[in-house]
């Protein structure tokens, strides 16, 4: 088994399809990104003393870890929030389809 780096963010609910597809598409033709998933989620958390609840976008993003660094840059670069919640795990998978997110971004 190897690893690949999975890249979590989330964007903010306004953002239309077109805005959301923009990104993803930034992304894979700069090779950041082997592929990018996006759904709509509801998250609960602290601000400024309130507690909110509010519908989001999260972006799943594949990628290498010769890549990480500048997709999460790009993302930084990219992102409306004040605080953005970037997070990055290694995670296993099969040789194939490592070799296929490698072939994606490190061409």
């Amino acid at each position: 088994m190897t690893s690949i780096v999975v890249v979590t963010t989330t964007l903010p609910i306004e953002w239309t399809t077109e805005q959301i597809m923009k990104l993803k598409t930034k992304l894979i033709s700069q090779q950041l990104a082997a592929c990018v998933q996006s759904e709509k989620i509801n998250s609960t958390y602290s601000w400024d003393g309130e507690i909110v609840s509010e519908d989001e976008w999260r972006l799943t993003i594949k990628t290498t870890k010769n890549q990480q660094k500048s997709l999460i840059s790009t993302l930084v670069e990219n992102h409306p929030y004040d605080v953005p919640q970037i997070i990055h795990r290694l995670e296993e998978t099969n040789t194939e389809y490592f070799n296929w997110v490698k072939q994606q971004v490190e061409n």
